[in-house]
Formats: C-alpha cells, sequence, structure tokens
C-alpha cells in the first residue's frame, strides 16, 4: 500500500470519506460500553476492574498487531486484513451477546472486537491522508479527529432509548450492522478500484504523483524524527488515558454520585460528545491559518486541566455544566492537534504508516492505562473526586512533555536548515 506521502494535488473525496468512516466504526465498537455500562453492572454484577477492561482491552490488542499490521497493508494492500477486521468484529459481536453474564467471556468479546478495530484504526489515517490534497491536508486532519466523538455520539444515541428499560442488547445490534455494511463498502471499492491501497497489492509510480513510492527506502526516517515520535507518542498516551478514564467512567459517576438515571446520565455524557466533535473541526481551521501545532495544543491541554478541576464542584448545577462544556473543547481541540503531530515533525509529504504507527502506540498504552487508573484510584479511595484530581496531574505532566517537544521540533527544523546550506 502506499503511504501518505503519494499524495496528489486532487483530493480523493471517495478515499478520504472512506477512511474516516472505517474510524468512526472503529469508534463506535470501542465506545459502546459506557452509555450501557451503568445496566450491565445492574444486570451481572461485574467486578469493577473487569469492567474497566472492557475497554482496556482494545489497547491490548492494538499494541499486540498494530505495528505489523500497518507493515503488512503497506506491502500487501488492505483488502484481506480489512475482511478480516470485519468477520473479528462480527465474531466478538456474536460472542458478547451470547453469554453476556461472564465478565471474562465478555471480556474475550472485546478483545476479538477490539482486533478488528485495530486494523480499522491503522487505515482510518493512512487511507484520509494519502487521498487529501495539499490544500485540504488540515481539514482531512480535523475530520480525521472526529472520528472518536462520532463514534460516541452515535454509541450514546443508540443506548439512550434501550438503557431506560435496562436493555442494552441492540447497541451491540447497531455495531453488527455498522461493520456489515462497510464490509460491503470495501467490496464495492476493491470491485471498482476507487481507494488506492485497499485491493492492489503494489502500485506503479507514474512520473508526476510517485504514487507507491517506497518511502522507507528513498527517504527515511532520522534518528531525531524518531525520538520526534515517539515522544509524541507519549504525548497522545497521556492524553488518552484521560480521555478514556473521562468517558469510561462518566455515566457511572453521573449514576452513582450525582443521583441520576441511566438514560440521563446518556444525555448528559452526550453534552461533551458534541463540543469535542465541534472543536475538533475548529481546531482544523484554526491550525489552517497558521497558529502552530504546538501552540494549539498547549492552550487545549491547559484547558483540559481547568475541566479536570472543576468536577469536585460540579454539584454547583451550573459548575456541573460548564466543566462538560470545558472538558468537550479541550477534547476537540486537543486530537486535532496530536493528529498533526507526525506531519509536522516529519512532513505532510512524509507521514506514512510507519509514523503513525508509533503515535498509535502511545494511543493504545493510553486506551489501557485510562480506564484502570480511574477505577484503580476509585478502589483505593473510595471517591471519584480523586480520580479527578490524579488526572489535573496527568493533563500537567503532559503540558510539560509538550513543551519538551516544542524544542526537538525547532531543533529538527535547525538541523534542516543546517543540512540545506550544507548541499
Amino acid at each position: 500500500m502506499s503511504s501518505p506521502a503519494t499524495q496528489t494535488a486532487r483530493t480523493n473525496w471517495t478515499g478520504v470519506s472512506y477512511g474516516i468512516v472505517l474510524g468512526f466504526v472503529a469508534a463506535y465498537f470501542q465506545f459502546k460500553v459506557p452509555p450501557v455500562l451503568p445496566v450491565m453492572f445492574d444486570l451481572y454484577a461485574y467486578d469493577t476492574m473487569i469492567a474497566g477492561g472492557f475497554m482496556s482491552i482494545f489497547a491490548v490488542a492494538g499494541m499486540l498487531i498494530s505495528v505489523r499490521i500497518g507493515r503488512a497493508i503497506r506491502r500487501d494492500g488492505a483488502q484481506r486484513y480489512l475482511m478480516v477486521a470485519f468477520a473479528l468484529m462480527l465474531a466478538g459481536t456474536a460472542l458478547g451477546l451470547a453469554f453476556p453474564d461472564s465478565g471474562t467471556v465478555m471480556l474475550a468479546s472485546r478483545l476479538i472486537e477490539g482486533f478488528g478495530a485495530a486494523v480499522l484504526a491503522v487505515c482510518m489515517p493512512a487511507f484520509a491522508n494519502m487521498c487529501a490534497g495539499p490544500r485540504h491536508l488540515s481539514i482531512v486532519i480535523a475530520a480525521q479527529a472526529t472520528w472518536i466523538p462520532v463514534g460516541q455520539l452515535v454509541a450514546n444515541l443508540v443506548a439512550q432509548p434501550s438503557v431506560a428499560v435496562d436493555f442494552w442488547q441492540p447497541v451491540w445490534w447497531f455495531g453488527a450492522a455498522a461493520a456489515l455494511g462497510v464490509a460491503l463498502w470495501t467490496w464495492w471499492i476493491i470491485r471498482h478500484g476507487s481507494v488506492p491501497g485497499v485491493a492492489q497489492v503494489a502500485v506503479t509510480a507514474s512520473s508526476d504523483t510517485k504514487v507507491g513510492t517506497d518511502r522507507a527506502s528513498d527517504d527515511p526516517l532520522k534518528p531525531i524524527e524518531i525520538r520526534a515520535l515517539w515522544l509524541a507518542a507519549v504525548l497522545f498516551f497521556l492524553w488518552q488515558a484521560q480521555f478514556m478514564g473521562y468517558f469510561t467512567w462518566l455515566p457511572v459517576y453521573l449514576v452513582d454520585v450525582r443521583d441520576f438515571t441511566a438514560d440521563s446520565a446518556v444525555q448528559l455524557n452526550q453534552i461533551p460528545v458534541v463540543v469535542l466533535l465541534v472543536f475538533s473541526l475548529i481546531g482544523g481551521i484554526i491550525l489552517k491559518t497558521g497558529v502552530g501545532v504546538i501552540k494549539l495544543l498547549t492552550f487545549a491541554l491547559a484547558l483540559q486541566a481547568f475541566g479536570w478541576a472543576m468536577i469536585p464542584f460540579a454539584d454547583n448545577a451550573l459548575i456541573g455544566l460548564s466543566s462538560l462544556v470545558v472538558w468537550g473543547i479541550a477534547a476537540g481541540l486537543t486530537p486535532t492537534s496530536l493528529w498533526a503531530l507526525p506531519s509536522t515533525l516529519i512532513g505532510g509529504h512524509r507521514a506514512g504508516t510507519d509514523a503513525f504507527a508509533v503515535v498509535l502506540s502511545g494511543r493504545y498504552l493510553g486506551i489501557l492505562a485510562g480506564p484502570l487508573i480511574a477505577a484503580g484510584m476509585f478502589e483505593v479511595t473510595g471517591n471519584w473526586i480523586t480520580v479527578a484530581y490524579t488526572f489535573v496531574a496527568i493533563a500537567g505532566a503532559t503540558i510539560v512533555g509538550t513543551v519538551c517537544l516544542g524544542v526537538r521540533i525547532r531543533a529538527i527544523r535547525a538541523a534542516e536548515t543546517r543540512e540545506g546550506r550544507a548541499s
């Protein structure tokens, strides 16, 4: 599969749309648990740590296969891997529906779904970036950042009417229908060849676009760039841990501490999701105006720390509502900035699946850690407020890491300038 390095002047909107929809489906599968978790707790009495694992297990799947899958897709094309991914997602769904009363079996079903979703997550930025022309790249990056909130929002909308009557299964049924629908779209794309890299094992280079160029051999990543990408992965880990801790346990917090009903908790959960969806797109517009990624990311993380700090005072209705909005704004601007980091660090024409695989490694570690950090702090202290303060500290560490990455970027630019003068 050719990499995003193969961008042409024109945007292939079919490919962009297909890549982003793959992300939507992956995010739906990942986030279908939180809105129904209070109901599942009541019905099956899951252990808290096991229930936290329903989200974190997706990280295990991603860390196990993402880098290998990214390389294999680049080499062979995505067709066989995508079809296996859809089959895994359907199989995991069926297993969860068949044995929901066993926490261990449900955890296994989530792992199977996670393997499939990990393939889709690797393909999403690769296809979307590869098919985006230079004029539309920043907007496409912003659209990529909406994959999580769109998946969350759809999961919440599907769950809301069913959780009101203690019925969670429609959320699983909808996910199976979505996976089947995108599998049929993939089959159509394969037949028509409308998205490069889905079916082709090798792509022939042309004189003007250099499609199919192996960037790894023509323009390898420099050690200073690799180190910067790993630092970006650390930032993704620290932020993703906050994101996953917040959205995994927010419905449970609202039910247990604030005495909301399960369906009311789902409605409130939609507020930060809708806000962050809007601000993901606004973040892309801000970046397009020339504001630096590091500046935007630092501002967003400071705002997120403030949002965490408001939670202990959320018994006041105005402060509680404001915290949802503030947190949503920050959670919208941050992923847009994070997804832009590979292109910022090494150049949009060089950011291929290998670069994104490094960043995704940090993301998956955050998915694993976030819900478990929140669950562990609650188990130790018996207080959700302690969880909020823990994530205030993590947000502060992320800001420090962002400043360090800014220093790395300046070092990379200085090295490029010296090389240019030498040549």
